[in-house]
């Protein structure tokens, strides 16, 4: 196995579950961020799907996401609780410790930090009986946390051991957050790291960056971007980063190639950020070709 606290994304493979779970395993990697929608629609049902994670001996790094859940008020903040108890059923049933939670883009949210420290919080509660970690990330295109430093603001207030932060590389270089703006994430708070990069030098517009992020990411190693993602890196670790890092890698053109070839990838990418940027020896005889 690569090292255990990197995994990738179900999202980023095309196939059925079991197919994306074998190629993520037959990689070399132990760990998997599992997209609630590979679950649902097996075909056999959820309890099935359930099955298939459990019975591929991967760790779930978390499950995502569940979206514009923050802000709300009346009859729609209850639909969205609801939402949010079944996907925290669901990742309790995939023995996952992490509900990933992308900060809210409607329209109809609040920006009143209060509220949305309420709501979190709530969320957080919600989610104790099950032993999962609510992990909050920020999105350039909300109206409630635009990037980790709102978002770890907001975890602050809300002030539930286990809410913390997510960051996400590609947002971090797309919109041009300084790096020394990591210094203020608490490490312990900051629950996982996603990592991508993309081909272009700079993102000219929202809405390029919305459609880059979506349909445009490429692995570490791969874009325009490896001495930045290399700094981004190595200053989580330098302020005590130690959890895991999830390859989230969104490509149309990845979802017409074999499972297989991605996740290869993706093992590239691994080798890179742990030889070169994080320094650390890999046990390369126990990778498959």
């Amino acid at each position: 196995m690569i090292f255990h606290d990197f995994g990738m994304a179900t999202a980023s493979l095309v196939g059925s579950l079991e197919t994306k779970l074998a190629a993520v395993r037959n990689a070399g990697f132990s760990q998997v961020m599992i997209s609630a929608a590979d679950v649902v629609a097996h075909p056999g049902g959820t309890a099935a799907g359930v099955r298939a994670v459990r019975a591929s001996g991967l760790e779930v790094t978390g499950l995502e996401a569940l979206r514009d859940f923050e802000g709300l008020e009346g009859q729609l903040r209850d639909y969205k609780v609801d939402v949010a108890r079944t996907m925290l059923e669901i990742c309790a049933d995939l023995g996952g410790r992490l509900l990933l939670v992308e900060a809210s883009a409607s329209k109809h949210a609040s920006a009143d930090p209060a509220v949305i420290a309420r709501d979190l919080g709530k969320l957080a509660v919600m989610a104790v009986p099950l032993a999962i970690r609510i992990g909050y990330k920020g999105l350039p295109w909300s109206r409630t946390a635009r990037d980790f430093r709102q978002g770890a603001d907001l975890v602050m207030r809300a002030d539930a051991p286990n809410l913390g932060v997510v960051v996400d590389a590609f947002d971090v270089l797309a919109s041009g957050v300084p790096l020394e703006d990591l210094d203020i994430l608490d490490p312990d708070q900051t629950f996982l790291v996603q990592i991508s990069d993309y081909m272009w030098q700079e993102i000219r517009s929202a809405e390029e960056q919305i459609a880059t992020a979506t349909h445009f990411r490429v692995f570490p190693g791969e874009g325009a971007h490896s001495d930045a993602l290399a700094q981004f890196v190595s200053r989580l670790d330098t302020i005590g980063y130690c959890g895991n890092y999830s390859f989230d890698v969104y490509n149309d053109d990845y979802l017409q190639m074999p499972p297989e070839a991605v996740s290869a990838r993706a093992r590239r990418a691994a080798v890179w950020l742990a030889e070169t940027v994080l320094r650390r020896a890999l046990p390369v005889p126990n990778l498959r070709p």
